[in-house]
């Protein structure tokens, strides 16, 4: 009975332990948001004392159908600091899905919140720009 009570107390300061160093962590987060017509764009930009990582992702608003005739889907965003790119190519296999997502991460910590994104898509014969802001 002893030794269970231990356990538990043991159990509660390690869980109030892990809570208090959350909390304590240094670091922001800032969210970019941004949609044309055919796409959703979010940029999740995390800054820490050791860096930035940012987590992009691209949704297509169509039916999955519509993008089997493009053979690849390029799509790239531009910060004022930093950049990401990545292309999807379907030459072989038709998209499975109507999600992408790059990360990235960088040890540089200049990062300007008020800042907008850039976001260029290419698929296909099509192209469309999408202006992400932070929430």
């Amino acid at each position: 009975m002893r030794k269970i009570r231990l356990l538990q107390y043991a159990g509660g300061a390690m869980i109030f332990l892990l809570i208090l160093l959350i909390g304590c962590s240094d670091r922001e987060q800032y969210i970019y948001k941004g949609n044309s017509e055919n796409w959703e764009a979010r940029l999740k930009v995390t800054v820490m004392e050791e860096g930035v990582t940012k987590d992009f992702t691209l949704n297509y608003r169509g039916e999955l159908k519509d993008l089997t005739d493009a053979n690849e889907i390029m799509y790239e965003y531009r910060t004022a600091s930093s950049s990401g790119k990545s292309t999807a190519n379907f030459s072989e296999e038709p998209p499975s899905d109507k999600s992408f997502s790059h990360h990235s991460g960088s040890n540089r910590i200049a990062f300007n919140e008020n800042q907008t994104v850039d976001v260029i898509v290419k698929w296909g014969e099509e192209e469309e720009k999408i202006e992400l802001k932070n929430e």
